[in-house]
C-alpha cells in the first residue's frame, strides 16, 4: 500500500513545484516589510525569482543524486523498498550537509588567508590558500567517497 502510494508522490512530485511554493513564501514574507516604495518591490521580486532558480536546481540536483544512488544500490526509484529509500535520503542529506558546511567553510578560510596574510607578496596568501582548498577538498572528498562506499545490506543467498 505504502509502495503504491510513494510511486504515486514521486512520479507527480516535481521539483519546480516545490521552488515554486518556497519561493512564494519568500515573496510573501519579504512584501510584508516594504513600505510601497516601487525600487524595493522590483528589487524583491528579482531576489525571490534568483531564489526559485536556485532552489530549482537544488532540488533538480537532489533528486539526481538520490537516483544516482539508487542505482548504485541496484533498484529504481519506482521499485525501492521503503527502507531503502530512507537509508539512500539520509546517505545523501549527509553528502549534501558536509559538502555546503566545508564548502562555506572553505571560503571562510580563503578570505581569512587573504586578509590575514595580505600585506605580504602574492605568494604567500596564494600558497596558504591553496593549502585550504586541498585540505578542504580532501575532507570532502573523502567523506563522499566513504559514504558512496556505504551499501544497504542485503540478505546473503545460500
Amino acid at each position: 500500500m505504502f509502495q503504491k502510494i510513494r510511486v504515486a508522490v514521486i512520479k507527480s512530485t516535481r521539483p519546480v513545484y516545490l521552488a515554486g511554493l518556497m519561493s512564494s513564501i519568500f515573496f510573501a514574507v519579504g512584501v510584508q516589510k516594504i513600505d510601497a516604495h516601487a525600487g524595493l518591490l522590483a528589487r524583491h521580486a528579482v531576489y525571490t525569482g534568483i531564489f526559485f532558480v536556485c532552489l530549482w536546481a537544488a532540488c533538480r540536483l537532489f533528486a539526481g543524486s538520490l537516483n544516482r544512488r539508487l542505482a548504485l544500490e541496484g533498484v529504481c526509484s519506482e521499485s525501492a523498498g521503503d527502507m531503502v529509500y530512507t537509508f539512500v535520503i539520509y546517505l545523501e542529506i549527509i553528502k549534501h550537509v558536509v559538502g555546503v558546511s566545508f564548502t562555506l567553510g572553505w571560503i571562510a578560510g580563503v578570505m581569512f588567508c587573504w586578509d590575514y596574510l595580505g600585506h605580504q607578496m602574492f605568494l604567500i596568501p596564494a600558497g596558504a590558500s591553496l593549502a585550504v582548498s586541498m585540505v578542504a577538498f580532501l575532507v570532502t572528498y573523502g567523506i563522499a567517497s566513504f559514504v558512496d562506499n556505504l551499501h544497504w545490506p542485503e540478505a546473503e543467498d545460500e
